[in-house]
């Protein structure tokens, strides 16, 4: 590692992940590339790939990662952290990503929780972040079982948690797939959206891609997103295939990724040096060739409207395949298609299942799509209804108070345990779509049959990778407003705020629930919404207030919820002791936890390795026990208590 005062720069590569993976030795190329760039800058610059070490794991990470800002943070503050990746990449569900390392086939936990990762990073201090995934976020039966690792531990003696700013960079969207492309000719395989990048890091892009500041030009957050968002489409449509980046800039004070020498005569472009391709796309291990011949130039030399610039790195020339492309654009009908069919047999399957309108015991679970076993409830009493061998009421300790909840484990006749908390006027309507999918969603006692059908079509488009990046922020703001009348939606937002580190929104959806008298689910609170705390095997949350922000879309502005301040809680309910979603397991690690509840942490982390895919938490037959324990299904029958907020 160079060493510099500070900022660290990151720079990871994985081409041989096995487990029947493509090999992308471009991704070795890659964060060369980005490394020597970092290092031009003044970064202190850490390279990791698996042709400098055999492996790339996590516990090289840890290490690699914690001991540059260690000689950092020794000397003085961390100003910028950036960790770059180029690899296979795979998404559990819209946010839900990971980056492959070595022995992610051997191990699940051996992949790089991205989630997991920014939430860990707000306990080492650093003043901004940049992740940049220069990766496929393609959903695939192949990855379902990861579990991945946030690669840092928690600091000894723990750090309070420091919201930074945080810069976001991915190749493509969720669901989606990025593409290396397969050199001759002398030169070496590279990652297509790396290149793209480097044009603008690099000053290598035109006058209007620049920031003026004070008659100075600058690449800043803002412009990069800007430069990709208008060029990684364009230059991997040249070679037939669809990329659409996902760039999300968060910088606001220190904003320069690099800044440009004074205007002048711009130098002629270089010429043009043909070579064949073929692409490898990231992440689904399908590989296809494209011969290409002459043609013309993706990414050639801009006129920048400035003076020479001394690059950092050597440009890697682009060239447009001549070959037809109406092979590829079948291919990308097909994804889509079965993208489309995905997304209609969710809405299908969860928007006929029957849910019942209503309880005596205001409170029920509604089970469809397998077998049941068996239903059991932490803190309430379970009887079957007549005629109907998957519908239960349930009787709440307190069931007089709208605060009240039970966790529910649902075993399944395959052994298999599913878990949902079930809330004082609300019936939760669980489906089993197959092996891998499952829905939950809460609705209202008395509620009307049409509603919860848009939240179906629209948690159906996420299962099936259909979500683009504004609908993204849209869809969280429209899920906030309707989690009040169909619960679930509230983890379904946080996912997405979780995503890009909005914690203030996060602690704001917490208040909500408390405004409203209910329970917070877990998952909010897990990812930022407060302090957990426990009580005689009851979780509360510390909720801390929130200011007034300004909105940040057309949706948001429409929504004053979504940005007005909120006050602040103490002691709140929590909605149960199992998190809601599967996604929401990775920030059990990171979460703020009162020292009463580090027992109920250590639990969970034991039951942690028994989950199942599926976007709802779910277990395997062997992890029933733990699961047991974690919800205190024995050990928590006592008489009812207040719940209300102390």
């Amino acid at each position: 590692m160079s060493v510099k005062a500070d900022r660290v720069f990151i720079s990871i590569g994985v081409s041989k992940p096995g487990g029947d993976l493509e090999e992308l030795p471009g991704a070795i190329k890659a964060a060369e590339r980005m490394a020597a760039w970092a290092t031009a800058q003044g970064y202190a610059t850490v390279l990791i790939h698996d042709r400098k070490y055999q492996e790339v794991t996590v516990d090289l990470l840890r290490k690699e990662i914690a001991t540059a800002i260690k000689q950092i943070v020794d000397e003085t503050a961390l100003k910028r952290l950036v960790v770059f990746f180029a690899g296979h990449g795979a998404a559990l569900a819209v946010g839900d990503q990971y980056w492959i390392l070595t022995h992610w086939k051997k191990r699940p936990t051996e992949a790089i929780k991205v989630s997991s990762l920014q939430r860990m990073l707000e306990y080492y201090g650093p003043k901004q972040v940049a992740i940049i995934g220069d990766a496929c976020q393609e959903f695939s039966a192949k990855f379902i079982d990861i579990v991945g690792s946030p690669v840092l531990d928690m600091p000894e003696p723990e750090e309070e948690q420091r919201p930074y700013e945080l810069d976001q960079f991915f190749a493509v969207d969720a669901g989606k797939q990025a593409f290396m492309i397969k050199a001759t000719g002398g030169q070496e395989d590279f990652c297509l959206f790396t290149e793209v990048l480097l044009d603008a890091l690099e000053g290598d892009a035109p006058q209007a891609s620049f920031e003026q500041i004070d008659g100075d030009r600058f690449v800043t957050s803002q412009s990069l997103a800007l430069y990709l968002d208008g060029n990684v489409a364009q230059e991997a449509g040249k070679y037939g295939v669809r990329m659409n980046p996902r760039p999300k800039p968060g910088f606001y004070t220190d904003r320069i990724y690099l800044k440009l020498p004074p205007p002048a005569t711009a130098s002629p472009p270089a010429p043009a040096i043909d070579f064949s391709v073929e692409e490898v796309s990231f992440g689904s291990g399908d590989t296809a060739s494209y011969p290409s011949a002459g043609g013309g130039i993706a990414g050639e030399q801009q006129d920048t409207g400035g003076a020479p610039i001394a690059r950092s790195v050597e440009k890697i020339r682009l060239t447009l395949p001549s070959s037809p492309k109406s092979e590829l654009a079948a291919q990308t009908q097909a994804i889509l298609q079965t993208r489309e069919t995905q997304r209609q047999t969710f809405a299908d399957a969860v928007g006929h299942a029957t849910v019942r309108d209503h309880f005596e015991t205001g409170c029920g679970i509604c089970i469809s799509g397998a077998e049941i076993a068996k239903v059991e409830a932490s803190l309430g009493e379970v009887s079957p209804v007549d005629g109907q061998p998957n519908w239960f009421r349930i009787r709440l300790e307190d069931e007089s108070n709208p605060l009240g909840w039970s966790d529910t484990l649902v075993t399944l006749a395959n052994g298999r345990v599913c878990s949902a908390c079930v809330i004082q006027g609300f019936i939760a309507g669980l489906h089993i779509l197959d092996d891998t999918s499952l829905s939950l969603l809460h609705r209202p006692i008395g509620a009307a049959e049409y509603e919860g059908q848009i939240a179906i079509d629209l948690l159906a488009r996420a299962h099936a990778g259909l979500l683009s990046q504004d609908e993204i922020i849209n869809a969280a703001a429209f899920l906030r407003y309707g989690k009040h009348r169909i619960i679930t939606l509230g983890c379904i937002a946080a996912q997405f705020y979780d995503t890009i580190r909005d914690v203030d929104s996060l602690r704001s959806m917490a208040s909500f629930y408390a405004q409203h008298q209910q329970p917070v689910p877990l998952d909010i609170v897990l990812y930022g919404g407060g302090r957990i705390v426990e009580s005689e095997g009851r979780l509360y949350a510390d909720i801390p207030a929130v200011p007034t922000r300004e909105p940040r879309t057309p949706e948001e502005q429409r929504q004053r919820f979504t940005f007005d301040a909120t006050p602040g809680f103490e002691r709140h309910p929590i909605a149960g002791r199992i998190p809601w979603m599967r996604h929401a397991w990775g920030a059990i690690l990171t979460a703020k936890c009162d020292k009463t509840a580090e027992p109920w942490r250590k639990q969970a982390m034991a039951a942690m390795a028994h989950l199942a895919p599926g976007t709802f938490t779910n277990v395997v037959p062997d992890g029933r026990q733990t699961l047991v324990k974690l919800a205190g299904v024995k050990v928590m029958k006592r008489k009812a208590q207040q719940l209300l907020s102390m």
